[in-house]
């Protein structure tokens, strides 16, 4: 056995020992924790500690209301998926429609109520739009399906337009 077998099996028989000590021997009691002398002493404390945290509360809401009041670049819980290549083909219009100048840019739901942004104004399905003479088939998230107001032709859809 080399030197340095024999200091690791030292080492190892002196943990061992001591595990065993601590084991078999019993342990000092623990101070018990000192409890407040009076109930009044304790509210007392408490009062201190709310006080303390309410000091620059205004402050704190200020910047939280301008920070929401911001303007946004784009909803932060909208998870938006890119359609998979046979919707991509399946959700195009055809090359002979003439496409209105319409740009979706965002997407409400209040309820079971849902609302498409386009061109800045707010639709609801059936509503029709302004320009273009088209009516709102369905209202998705990630894009909205319009069709002519005589209903010749396959919808078009208009995907979601993020700014940036």
């Amino acid at each position: 056995m080399t030197k340095r077998e024999k200091f690791i099996v030292g080492l190892a028989a002196l943990a061992v020992g001591y595990g065993a000590v601590e084991l078999l021997l019993p342990r000092a009691s623990v101070a018990p924790v000192p409890q407040p002398q009076s109930i009044e002493g304790l509210n007392a404390f408490i009062t201190k500690v709310a006080d303390a945290t309410r000091v620059g509360t205004a402050e704190a809401s200020a910047i939280v209301i301008q920070k929401a009041e911001a303007a946004w670049g784009q909803d932060p819980f909208l998870d938006i998926q890119k359609p998979k290549a046979a919707e991509a083909t399946a959700i195009r219009p055809k090359e002979t429609t003439r496409l209105p100048n319409l740009t979706y840019s965002g997407f409400i739901e209040l309820g079971s109520k849902r609302l498409a942004i386009i061109n800045g104004q707010e639709y609801e399905a059936g509503d029709k739009l302004n320009p273009g003479g088209f009516t709102i088939k369905s209202i998705l998230p990630t894009r909205v399906m319009i069709v002519s107001a005589q209903g010749e032709g396959a919808p078009i859809v208009l995907p979601l337009q993020e700014s940036e």
